[in-house]
């Protein structure tokens, strides 16, 4: 009997600070401390489609996470001016904070001009290497695609 009504004194208080904990979880999270690396490696319309919402879901839901997306072999029409179908939603994303790496090395092997990709966009030397240290310093990995 004496159990029972020791649960019954400690019960509410601790449901009151789960719930609490709970509720102030859910009310906190946006993103802080998140950094996520997209690589986008193919030109599949379905697959640029879809990393563009997953952008948008993403900076939406975790405002104050880190984005980086780096594009690299057949996926660098994403980042195209004289390809791209989403320009106008790229440079949405990169207001948001979502920085976007053009690999140079891809860029030469195909003969682009770095004049034909997005003025927002950056550069990196090699996209694997930016992939790799990103994820070496903690950065979670996406790779982007269908």
């Amino acid at each position: 009997m004496k159990n029972i009504k020791s649960f019954a004194t400690i019960f509410p208080v601790v449901l009151i600070l789960i719930l609490g904990a709970a509720h102030t979880v859910s009310g906190q999270n946006k993103g802080a401390g998140h950094k996520i690396v997209f690589q986008l490696t193919d030109n599949d319309p379905g697959s640029q489609k879809s990393l563009t919402n997953q952008l948008k879901n993403l900076t939406e839901g975790w405002p104050e996470a880190q984005f980086e997306v780096v594009v690299h072999s057949a996926g660098i029409s994403y980042l195209q001016k004289s390809k791209t179908k989403y320009a106008a939603e790229i440079a949405a994303l990169d207001e948001l904070g979502v920085v976007f790496k053009a690999c140079e090395n891809t860029l030469k092997a195909k003969s682009i001009s770095k004049d034909d990709i997005l003025d927002v966009a950056g550069f990196v030397p090699m996209g694997i290497a930016e992939v790799v240290k990103k994820q070496e310093a903690g950065w979670s990995y996406i790779k982007a695609g269908l």
